[in-house]
């Protein structure tokens, strides 16, 4: 059972650190000077639709440069807690001071600076967009701060935090997502979405699904497209992602290839005949060869894509 759990908690130290947290954070770059970046630690860990993870570090400097994330990088709204060490985070315009015991969450999409000015500890959580209310998310064009001394909100999250990461090898998938619910409940009431009097939203699950869609849409010549990068890309686990295709009664792979196949067909029908069109049509669309395309064109429509243009062409 350890064993198992522990397959889907991952860890770095020393030089593998950075690598490790542009793989988990997305467009960062990590910046150590003269300090030792051997010191660095950390471990992650998914709880549902949310990631958690703990980190130590000697001083450094994070660099989220660039406001358009990359197809790779995970659509999250972070969440900073800070356990030891001073650290400060400067986004549009706002100079966010990150003390001992203090939390900021801000929008990663948007170019930010964090400099940890010491030796720190921290606990960072990833909420995926859809989970927050749209208004949150819309305010944070500056970073959200609050402390554990003046907020009980925050005082809990924190413990919620740290004691999760202590459990952590000892926490199935159930109760893994029990708990990363819980710490999106209590960061969407800490950031003032008051869910009682909230108008009625649509299913988070179908919004994931929209726009897990679109994203496929936009990304369809990748070959190495998969479930693992969408689910990277949506800041979420891959079991989220089969859930949210449940209501389609396929996987998100056979949707994929469906899709391609759709846009595969309806390029035909304009295809002009020249010689390698149709190679190129199904490059374009991500498929590996030519026969992987004809294989599976010839299986969804009966026929084979020369025979399917040739009928659009008579």
């Amino acid at each position: 059972m350890a064993a198992a759990l522990n397959r889907i908690v991952e860890s770095a130290s020393g030089r593998e650190f950075a690598g490790l947290a542009r793989n988990l954070f997305g467009n960062v770059r990590l910046d150590f000077g003269a300090a030792d970046e051997e010191k660095s630690r950390m471990v992650s860990a998914m709880l549902g639709a949310c990631r958690l993870t703990r980190l130590q570090a000697d001083r450094h400097i994070v660099f989220g440069e660039h406001a358009t994330a990359g197809p790779d990088d995970p659509n999250a709204i972070k969440l900073l807690l800070q356990t030891e060490g001073v650290a400060s985070l400067d986004q549009g315009g706002l100079h966010a001071r990150v003390s001992a015991n203090a939390l900021v969450i801000y929008d990663p999409s948007r170019p930010y600076m964090l400099t940890n000015s010491t030796p720190v500890r921290q606990l960072l959580l990833q909420l995926p967009r859809h989970v927050l209310p749209h208004a949150a998310v819309d305010r944070l064009t500056m970073p959200f701060t609050a402390h554990a001394e003046h907020d009980g909100m925050c005082r809990i999250l924190l413990s919620l935090m740290d004691s999760t990461m202590h459990e952590i090898d000892h926490l199935d998938t159930a109760r893994r997502s029990s708990v990363g619910q819980t710490m999106i409940d209590l960061v969407r009431t800490m950031i003032g979405a008051d869910l009682r009097q909230a108008k009625p939203v649509a299913n988070p699950l179908d919004l994931l699904l929209q726009r897990i869609k679109d994203f496929i849409d936009g990304e369809l010549a990748r070959p190495d497209l998969s479930v693992s990068m969408i689910a990277r890309r949506m800041g979420c686990s891959v079991r989220y992602i089969y859930r949210a295709f449940e209501v389609e009664c396929l996987t998100p792979s056979d949707y994929i290839w469906d899709l391609r196949l759709q846009k595969a067909a309806a390029r035909l029908r304009d295809a002009s005949g020249y010689a390698g069109e149709i190679s190129g049509i199904a490059f374009a669309l991500g498929f590996s060869s030519s026969a992987h395309f004809s294989r599976a064109f010839r299986h969804r429509y009966g026929v084979s894509p020369s025979q399917w243009r040739k009928a659009r062409i008579s």
